[in-house]
């Protein structure tokens, strides 16, 4: 097994281009990352790092950093095309390749507040449409790029459950970037132990180049479901916890790589839109310790 570690700006409560929620200037996001014991980076909102290729990479060469991928996060539900967004990936990539990164993670950023009732609307060929664009946006990036844009399932999104995913699999040819909290935050229990991210690894194996490491609070879990709380409802923002804290038992997720000799990137990429940038910046370290504890990564 070998696991390339890395983190993101999420982890530091970094959503968009301009760092809210947080409001960490993406100075400190690299001091931090560095000083924390990271080595990889994954992007995050397009933007929010310098995008002069000489910049960005004089501030990583002097904090020991390398990028591993780029984060491309758009509205999908509102396109009827990828050439809607083909300027900005081509841009992206160009990026991407001035630091030998192979991966793009891209992901549907729709509007969460209305999209329940949304998704209850689309027909075949809405979804048919969506599957076309993931798979002509994998076919440019690969092909243009030599880069692998790999998918990413967020819950109240798109593309979230099992059934998605695997349509993705099939129709799209793009491989999975599984990102473990978000997976069980939508398919899971709120039981500690619960097993859907373990179980959907262990049958997509094959297809999972990159993850995310996350995990879910379990009493927010339940209260979600119980309450039935709607998307974006700020009662539910904390779904997302500490690695050693949730309902993901990640010794048993080590045991399970081991056994399938994963190699990989794995990012540690926890979503705190209430942290400040100092409490984001200790749970960064205390989550890449835990995986260190636990001999899941070295």
């Amino acid at each position: 097994m070998q696991v390339t570690i890395g983190t993101a700006p999420c982890s530091w409560g970094v959503w968009w281009a301009d760092g809210t929620p947080s409001g960490t200037p993406w100075e400190i996001f690299l001091d931090q990352a560095a000083e924390g014991g990271y080595k990889a980076l994954e992007m995050g909102p397009d933007g929010y790092l310098p995008t002069d290729v000489g910049q960005l990479r004089e501030e990583l060469a002097k904090r020991g950093l390398t990028i591993c991928a780029g984060t491309a996060c758009y509205e999908f539900a509102g396109m009827r095309s990828f050439a809607e967004a083909r300027e900005r990936v081509d841009a992206l990539c160009r990026r991407l390749s001035a630091f030998d990164a192979k991966y793009l993670v891209t992901m549907d950023g729709s509007n969460m507040g209305y999209y329940g009732e949304f998704k209850q609307g689309l027909t075949a060929d809405d979804w048919n449409r969506y599957y076309a664009m993931f798979g002509e946006m994998g076919r440019f990036t690969r092909e243009q790029y030599g880069i692998e844009t790999v998918f990413h399932q967020h819950n109240k999104t798109l593309i979230e459950t099992e059934a998605e995913l695997v349509r993705i699999l099939e129709d799209s040819q793009l491989k999975l970037c599984f990102d473990t909290g978000h997976y069980a935050a939508v398919n899971g229990g709120w039981q500690q132990g619960d097993q859907s991210a373990i179980d959907f690894m262990r049958k997509y194996a094959a297809e999972i180049p990159y993850l995310h490491f996350k995990n879910v609070n379990g009493q927010v879990r339940r209260m979600i479901l119980e309450e039935h709380l709607a998307p974006g409802d700020p009662k539910g923002q904390d779904v997302m916890c500490d690695l050693p804290d949730g309902i993901i038992d990640y010794v048993q997720f080590r045991d399970l790589l081991r056994a399938l000799d994963f190699q990989g990137i794995g990012i540690i990429e926890q979503d705190v839109p209430n942290c400040t940038t100092a409490e984001a910046y200790e749970k960064a370290k205390k989550n890449l310790r835990y995986l260190q504890g636990i001999g899941l990564i070295a």
